[in-house]
Order: structure tokens, then C-alpha cells, then sequence
């Protein structure tokens, strides 16, 4: 994903790792988010929406009243993108935080096979 690059101000592809959170650990602002999801479109032809990468779209499925992570919801995040980082009680900005590169490459991935 070195089209990331310049979208985040970063220096080098070196500086990106699948396990790199694009907010926490990448510096992504919401503008970058933006740019983000014009670059996406434009390099693979699909269209995804600002809420499949905030999780919005799981909040139907189980996020409670308090915003917090189920046990249930957790498994799901962990299975739907093969990873072991989402944990009963985050709240949505904890998964927004958490959010990594290797997270948006399976949302761009689901998006190309549906």
C-alpha cells in the first residue's frame, strides 16, 4: 500500500507494516481517511464506506447502549479480519485506534470478491 505513503505524510513504505494501526501508530486524520477511500476507488475500483472502516456498520450487530464491545461482537471483528486485536469492552474509538493497514487491506479484499 504505498500509495498510503504521501496520503499520511510518511517518508518511506518502510515506514508501513500490515500490524501498523493507521491512526495510532500511522498518524491518519480524518481528512486522511478521505484520501484514503478517493485512492482506494480509484486503484481497485470499489467504493467503501467511511463506516466499514469506523465499524459503524457492526453496531447493529451487538455494540450496547454503552458503546462497548460484547464478547460475541469481538469474535466476530476477530474472525471477519483474521485477527486477535479486538477485545470485549473497547469502545468504538478503541477499534477506530486499533484499526491496522492489514484491516483495511481485508475490507478492500471482501470488497473485490462480493
Amino acid at each position: 500500500m504505498e500509495n498510503l505513503v504521501p496520503i499520511l505524510g510518511l517518508d518511506s513504505i518502510n515506514d508501513i507494516h500490515p500490524e501498523s494501526a493507521l491512526v495510532r501508530d500511522l498518524g491518519a486524520e480524518s481528512i486522511d481517511y478521505v484520501e484514503i477511500l478517493y485512492m482506494i476507488e480509484n486503484e481497485f475500483g470499489v467504493k467503501i464506506k467511511i463506516s466499514e472502516i469506523t465499524m459503524n456498520d457492526y453496531g447493529a450487530e451487538g455494540f450496547p447502549e454503552d458503546g462497548r464491545l460484547t464478547a460475541e461482537l469481538a469474535a466476530k471483528l476477530n474472525e471477519d479480519f483474521e485477527s486477535d486485536q479486538f477485545k470485549e469492552g473497547h469502545s468504538t474509538a478503541d477499534i477506530f485506534q486499533l484499526f491496522t493497514v492489514h484491516n483495511l487491506a481485508r475490507v478492500i479484499e471482501k470488497k473485490m470478491a462480493a
